[in-house]
């Protein structure tokens, strides 16, 4: 059962935009020829962090977990953004 607070990936109004930028991101740490654990240590982030955004099991990540991600990636929010 989810902690009171937290919403199901089912349940958030979010649903869709998280869709949305776990591709985007999926999709530039590939042309990068990136792995997930790559792309975690240089983002200073647990590969955990970023497999649970592209499976969309983590549908609102901190906005700092993003920003780092994008950093690494040579990308800016904008190329991510909803």
């Amino acid at each position: 059962m989810a902690r009171p607070g937290r919403r199901k990936r089912a349940e958030s109004r979010y649903a869709e935009q998280a869709e949305r930028l776990a591709a985007r991101l999926r999709a530039l740490r590939e042309q990068h020829g990136m792995t997930q654990e790559q792309l975690a240590a240089q983002a200073e982030i647990s590969v955990a962090t970023v497999r649970n955004i592209e499976r969309v099991i983590v549908v609102e990540p901190s906005l700092y977990t993003v920003l780092a991600m994008v950093r690494v990636l040579g990308a800016s929010i904008e190329d991510v953004a909803m």
